[in-house]
């Protein structure tokens, strides 16, 4: 059985692949040569496509359904993270009250808010027996929604006597982390009447990525502005979380495949990736955040979202837009508007400019391998991660270019071949989100490069410098061969 699953390895694809990193391999030779502080990007680069396919060998040998048996429910992990939850709000709320001039506070300052703690605990693990005994029985829509009705009364009630209650001081510091308890157990009780979200908390892979985005927080190394590092920068968590992402989302999706026509199992789907979406976007990270909105959008068209679901959503987009807008860190907003209007900040553009004259005096031919002189002469800046393509277009020119974007396409075509001979959902789903991955990073890395997009930091698959994000990749296409090797029906000896 597993000689014959080995005669379905896509070795195409395998190919391919090999051949965009050893593309990679040089155009980082040409990028880096006689450059100060990356004397040995080459040979780290090769070291990361030998383990890249060690991974691949391995991952690809493994059944892929082995990821659903580990997303094995949990029930009491729900209100277990939820309690983690109130208790880290809690003691934000402690550390917000202390004078920073004061010394760090130690682990008796903290006794005053251990009522308040174990009030919170216990309120979410009522929600939670209420859940498993009464709730999750109640079939009648109407009921649902009068409950939910009542319990929004409720909570706006609360609200109104509460500021009507306020001292002049406003409420006293003792009575906050109570009032926190109260609003995450009535927040957890309203999922639980409609949306059912936080049942998605009961997923032990789901939990462990979350829980590896929130210690970046606590331990994670800052590395140009952004908290998204550990192991002192060797390990980037939300390069992982795109791939655990997928598998997640995928057995949702999966596991929902009937209901998919109705608009809460959308939303919900929805409010799996804006989780960690949102604390990426905090280290900050905008453009891994939104490579994980490309993940939900490709998996969600196949797993065959409604039209009508789709348009809702898109208009929900554009109507928040102008929200998310004054939200935005302002460097975030600096790269928007200079791509609107490059001529307001030349300073700025320089590098856009750069990999732009890079480009056009490639030629058809190029002027030769470590022969450019935008590159050479280091007048293009990160030339050996995002603008990569840069560099290979003034080297290998039009040509080169071209056989770079036609092997990535290629990559793309192999995926989706192995997405619609999968023999499960859950397969078919994986090979979707991988395929959405890697078809975003490349359109967003080469109109970057082209001046067609804003500027992110997201790498050109398998090409651009780097290990978090080829070796994620790499994880990637291992788990859609583990598909391809397994996509014939079961067959009996």
């Amino acid at each position: 059985m597993i000689r014959r699953s080995w005669r379905n390895f896509d070795f195409v694809l395998a190919g391919v692949l090999l051949l965009l990193a050893a593309y990679g391999v040089v155009m980082i030779y040409s990028a880096t040569i006689n450059t100060l502080g990356l004397e040995n990007a080459v040979q780290r680069q090769i070291v990361y496509v030998i383990a890249g396919t060690a991974i691949l060998v391995i991952v690809a040998s493994l059944d892929y359904h082995l990821l659903d048996m580990i997303q094995h429910p949990l029930p009491v992990l729900k209100p277990f993270v939820l309690g983690l939850i109130g208790m880290g709000l809690i003691i934000t709320l402690h550390m917000e009250q202390i004078n920073p001039e004061d010394s760090m506070p130690s682990i008796g300052s903290f006794a005053p808010d251990l009522p308040a703690i174990m009030s919170c605990l216990l309120a979410v693990f009522i929600v939670f027996f209420l859940d498993r005994s009464w709730l999750r029985n109640i079939d009648l829509p109407l009921a649902r929604l009068g409950l939910s009705a009542l319990l929004l009364g409720a909570m706006a009630v609360a609200a109104f006597v509460a500021s009507r209650s306020l001292p002049a001081g406003g409420l006293q510091a003792n009575v906050v982390p109570y009032l926190v308890s109260l609003t995450l157990a009535s927040v957890y009780l309203l999922d639980c009447l409609t949306l059912r979200f936080t049942d998605t908390l009961a997923n032990p892979l789901y939990v462990l990525m979350l829980a590896t985005l929130v210690i970046l927080f606590v331990i994670g190394q800052v590395s140009g502005g952004a908290q998204r590092w550990l192991g002192a920068g060797t390990v980037q968590p939300s390069e992982l979380t795109k791939i655990l992402l997928i598998i997640v989302l995928a057995k949702y999706l999966a596991d929902h495949e009937e209901s998919l026509n109705r608009f809460a199992t959308v939303l919900t789907s929805l409010g799996i990736v804006v989780v960690p979406m949102a604390l990426i976007y905090l280290q900050p990270d905008l453009g891994t955040a939104l490579s994980l909105a490309a993940i939900w959008t490709a998996m969600i068209w196949m797993a065959g979202i409604r039209f009508r679901h789709l348009l809702l959503l898109g208009g929900a987009v554009v109507a928040v837009l102008p929200l998310v807008w004054l939200n935005l860190e302002s460097y975030m907003q600096q790269r928007i508007m200079l791509f609107i209007n490059p001529s307001g900040d030349p300073d700025s553009y320089f590098n856009v400019h750069q990999a732009l004259v890079s480009i056009g005096s490639g030629g058809w031919t190029g002027k030769g391998l470590t022969q450019g002189s935008q590159s050479q002469l280091h007048f293009l800046r990160v030339r050996h991660t995002d603008f990569i393509f840069a560099v290979t277009a003034e080297e290998l020119g039009f040509l080169g270019a071209a056989a770079m974007i036609v092997l990535i396409f290629f990559l793309l075509w192999r995926i989706v071949r192995v997405a619609e001979r999968a023999r499960d959902p859950f397969g078919r789903l994986i090979a979707a989100g991988v395929g959405g991955l890697i078809l975003f990073q490349s359109s967003i890395n080469i109109g970057m490069n082209l001046g067609l997009m804003p500027v992110t930091g997201i790498p050109l698959p398998f090409v651009s410098y780097g290990g978090s994000s080829f070796l994620t990749l790499i994880l990637g296409l291992g788990l859609v061969e583990s598909i391809a090797m397994r996509h014939k029906k079961l067959e009996f000896d």
